[in-house]
């Protein structure tokens, strides 16, 4: 699993969500319907305490990052997230071939 965020859609979350040095944004599934659309429109929120976090990436002061609930939609891919005037901001997907698919979504309720 990666996350790559471009200098493009870095400046635009920044100049949108107004955020500062040290905040933090989620990605996540837009819904979670089966069976599983990784589309080019998914969600985003300003998050400043994330929660278990799978996967980080802190670029421009910003922390971009996965929740470990998460972790089933973008297991075994790479995730480019990107921004252009036409297209607003936009993720593409990519499979990795050599990882191992993520926790399903009700494995949480197994660790308690």
């Amino acid at each position: 699993m990666q996350l790559i965020v471009t200098q493009a859609a870095s400046k635009w979350l920044i100049n949108n969500l107004k955020l500062t040095a040290g905040d933090g944004v989620k990605f996540f599934p837009k819904d979670n319907k089966v069976p599983v659309k990784h589309g080019p429109h998914q969600g985003f929120a300003k998050d400043n305490q994330p929660d278990r976090p799978i996967l980080e990436v802190k670029q421009d002061g910003i922390n971009y990052h996965i929740n470990f609930t998460d972790d089933w939609f973008f297991s075994a891919r790479t995730t480019t997230i990107d921004y252009s005037a036409k297209q607003g901001l936009f993720f593409t997907f990519t499979a990795d071939p050599d990882t191992v698919a993520g926790a399903s979504v009700d494995y949480e309720k197994y660790l308690m």
